[in-house]
């Protein structure tokens, strides 16, 4: 229970903290659901109640809530030293640790060997896109500052990642930077080609070098993706498109970032969401699950070569410019070691992937025959059911998100925390679901859909 009344803690809410992704007006006549406190995958509410976390959080608890472990590992590096710079030559033993743990859990042949640790993804993206500049600047490539990114993508919201970003709310009144580009990418379902694997003939990839060509090579330097588009609606490419992309970009003398923010540390029932399609990634963009939010971290793997490639033609002298205040921070380092002790010790991939396939199967089995879901597809802890008016790919009711937002509140009002995302009813458990905790979270989905779609007659 809160410590201060419910009522109270609402009316603060409401005068004094602005919350992302909610409607201002809206907000302040409904107020916030408080939450309290977690044990596995579920919650507490400020009025005692308890509700399942269909969602992991924003993807990122992955171990779940109420993790001593990492709160004691947590404590113990603050009670030696909270935070000291990492600028200079200044280190701290969580860091170097903590690069040693990944340099191992990447696999090995990627070369992903050097990191730096940020505060989440939007900034190991811009990182990233600053790497990759400086990379081909140091070769004379002065002009190679463009970064096309897929449409469908989120990748953050500051000023380079939010220009990386392609969702169209994202930029209802800011435009997206000049040197970042859109391009198509694999959202089967609503493929823009109207095509269907495996007689696409890839042309999502084909896209890529076509926007490459038309701006010229000489002025591109890098392409960003998502393993799994995740915000986008948890949309999986089909088998060989990576290898496409790889390709292209290697034609071109393009770097590829790989922006696994929500598809690292088990998510996807691997490590990596690189390992599910063989993906050679120049730059890894990372976060939310390396901490499972216990504390703010992302991070930045460069491969080998192009870390020695700025290293060795960097002007004599210059520095690597590069740098934020909570860069390698020792205590979210070290809440990041403990996580991936636990996920490594409690088998927590294996059980993203195998349990991950159960929660799969069971909504196919639950609601593959409902008129207004026109696919159902996941892979690991992640899963959506594309909602569409029968036999279409219109929303629901004629309005974007209304018929999804309105399942997403019921399985609320019955116990469970699922996402909109578009014309999407999404799930993103935490690794340590259970099958049983399936068989919940299956049929609150079930019996919300059922009860909403009664709202909305389809004859």
């Amino acid at each position: 229970m809160a410590t201060v009344p419910v009522s109270r803690l609402e009316q603060l809410d409401r005068e004094h903290l602005i919350h992302p992704i909610t409607e201002l007006r809206v907000h302040e006549v409904k107020g916030p659901r408080v939450i309290v406190g977690g044990k596995g995958i579920r919650l507490e509410t400020a009025d005692g109640g308890s509700v399942i976390d269909g969602f992991s959080g924003l993807f990122n608890i992955n171990v779940g809530h109420g993790r001593t472990e990492i709160a004691d590992a947590v404590a113990e590096q603050m009670r030696r030293m909270p935070y000291y710079p990492s600028f200079w030559d200044f280190s701290n033993e969580p860091a170097i640790l903590l690069g040693e743990r990944l340099a191992r859990l990447f696999p090995a042949d990627r070369g992903l060997d050097h990191f730096l640790f940020t505060t989440g993804g939007s900034d190991a993206n811009e990182t990233n896109f600053r790497i990759a500049r400086l990379y081909h600047a140091v070769r004379g490539d002065h002009e190679r500052k463009k970064v096309l990114s897929r449409r469908w993508s989120y990748h953050g919201i500051t000023r380079a990642a939010g220009s990386a970003t392609t969702l169209p709310a994202y930029h209802a009144f800011y435009e997206p930077e000049a040197n970042f580009l859109p391009t198509s990418m694999p959202y089967c379902f609503r493929c823009e080609f109207k095509k269907t694997p495996p007689d696409c003939e890839f042309l999502c990839a084909n896209d890529v070098e076509e926007v490459i060509k038309r701006e010229g090579a000489e002025t591109v330097a890098a392409v960003i993706a998502e393993p799994v588009q995740g915000t986008g609606g948890i949309l999986i490419p089909p088998p060989e498109y990576f290898d496409h992309l790889r390709e292209i970009c290697d034609r071109h003398g393009v770097l590829l970032i790989l922006d696994e923010v929500i598809t690292g540390f088990g998510r996807t029932g691997r490590w990596f969401g690189m390992e599910h399609w063989g993906i050679h990634p120049d730059l890894v963009s990372f976060a939310k699950g390396i901490s499972s939010g216990y504390l703010p971290l992302g991070g930045v793997a460069v491969r080998r070569g192009v870390y020695e490639t700025i290293r060795d033609q960097s002007p004599k002298g210059l520095p690597f410019m590069g740098g934020l205040t909570y860069n390698n921070h020792p205590s979210s380092c070290a809440a990041a070691l403990a996580n991936l002790d636990i996920i490594e010790r409690e088998g927590l991939v294996e059980n993203s992937r195998e349990v991950g396939a159960y929660l799969l199967e069971s909504l196919r089995q639950a609601l593959a025959d409902h008129p207004l879901v026109a696919e159902i597809r996941g892979i690991g802890m992640l899963a959506a059911l594309e909602c569409t008016a029968p036999g279409t790919v219109d929303p629901i009711g004629g309005s974007p998100m209304v018929f999804t937002s309105a399942v997403s509140t019921r399985c609320w009002e019955k116990g469970l925390i699922a996402r909109a995302m578009w014309e999407n009813v999404a799930l993103a458990p935490p690794l340590c679901t259970t099958r049983s905790d399936v068989d919940e979270i299956v049929g609150i989905v079930s019996e919300a859909m059922r009860e909403v779609a009664e709202e909305f007659p389809t004859d």
